[in-house]
């Protein structure tokens, strides 16, 4: 496996792998449109994650084909943090290759990338109901934050 910076030539595997994760995420949140990033709009502001330099985007790579990803940032504008906070994004491992070691190598990468653009501590949101990912994020010593609360306006 190789793990690597993006670039535009894995749009259309990166695409796949963004899709995979709406139709996980969906189930958690019935508020997101289905397929979202399938459409003109989706595809443009994935094309501006990929190309944008800022962002930390890594794929995993096996055989020549890209099987997972991995993207977030480390803002430079958040002035009313006493330090650099990394935020991680979107993690997805193809569906067929999951349980393998793949997500643990990317997070690890990002986390080095992370500290090298100075950030202290890393950022994310999972849905408190997806258990695998927070079974994830935990035995990788992710610990709970904060708590997002919601509620619908009828």
């Amino acid at each position: 496996m190789i793990i690597r910076n993006v670039n535009i030539e894995d749009f259309n595997s990166i695409l796949d792998l963004q899709l995979q994760l709406e139709d996980t995420e969906i189930v958690f949140d019935n508020n997101l449109k289905e397929h979202a990033y399938d459409t003109l709009e989706g595809r443009d502001k994935l094309k501006k994650r990929i190309e944008n330099k800022n962002n930390i985007f890594l794929v995993a790579e096996i055989d020549n084909n890209v099987v997972a990803f991995i993207d977030g940032n480390v803002p430079d504008d958040e002035w009313w943090y006493k330090e650099k906070i990394a935020y991680l994004n979107h993690l997805c491992v193809d569906k067929n290759y999951r349980r393998q070691g793949i997500a643990t190598e990317l997070i690890s990468e990002f986390q080095r990338k992370a500290k090298g653009k100075d950030a202290v501590a890393i950022r994310l949101l999972a849905f408190p109901n997806n258990v695998p990912a927070v079974s994830f994020y935990k035995k990788n010593n992710y610990s709970d934050y904060s708590v997002y609360y919601s509620k619908k306006l009828n």
